[in-house]
């Protein structure tokens, strides 16, 4: 086996077991208003939406088959506007096929793991597809401050503190300035 097969391997395991593992399925109510929301966007192919005690945010797994993951705490904890922008989020990454756009970083890292400018231009390639994403759910929820809300109460329920987040790439402040219109503050060369 080559290395990126070992390497995917383990990934492609994960993906399965966040799938079909303790998975739960959404409310009526919820399940409707999500196919409502993939319709709204037009998208054709099957989107399976299930709730899960194994994530900590809305996350989609799956290429040809997605589902979306929604932690039972932000069901319950946060406004049904909130939880609207949050799913949308996940849908204009299905709609953008992000996954796949994933699959070439990847391999752009793989192959050309010795490059310092391939490592930069993957990791803003992913900020800016986050970026995108974040406009499109502020676009239709139509209010940028109840979605930075949610962005934030999610990040205040996870284990990790935000600080550290912060430390280790977070990205969690730039966006939100970036959303509410807050210039921020420019990172210089080290």
């Amino acid at each position: 086996m080559t290395g990126v097969q070992t390497c995917a391997l383990p990934i492609w395991y994960l993906a399965e077991t966040l799938r079909r593992r303790d998975t739960l399925a959404l409310p009526t109510d919820l399940l409707q208003q999500c196919h409502a929301m993939q319709q709204r966007l037009g998208l054709a192919w099957p989107v399976l939406f299930r709730q899960s005690h194994r994530v900590t945010v809305p996350i989609v797994v799956g290429w040809f088959r997605p589902v979306v993951l929604i932690p039972i705490s932000v069901i319950t904890g946060l406004a049904p506007q909130q939880l609207d922008a949050l799913i949308m989020h996940e849908l204009a990454h299905i709609r953008r096929l992000d996954a796949f756009t994933n699959i070439m970083l990847i391999a752009a890292e793989t192959m050309l793991f010795y490059h310092p400018a391939v490592w930069w231009v993957t990791r803003r390639v992913r900020v800016e597809r986050e970026h995108c994403c974040d406009d499109f759910a502020v676009s239709i929820c139509g209010d940028a401050s109840m979605y930075v809300e949610a962005l934030t109460s999610l990040e205040t329920w996870k284990a990790v503190p935000v600080r550290v987040l912060a430390s280790n790439g977070g990205r969690l402040n730039e966006r939100v300035a970036r959303l509410l219109g807050v210039p921020s503050c420019a990172r210089g060369f080290s």
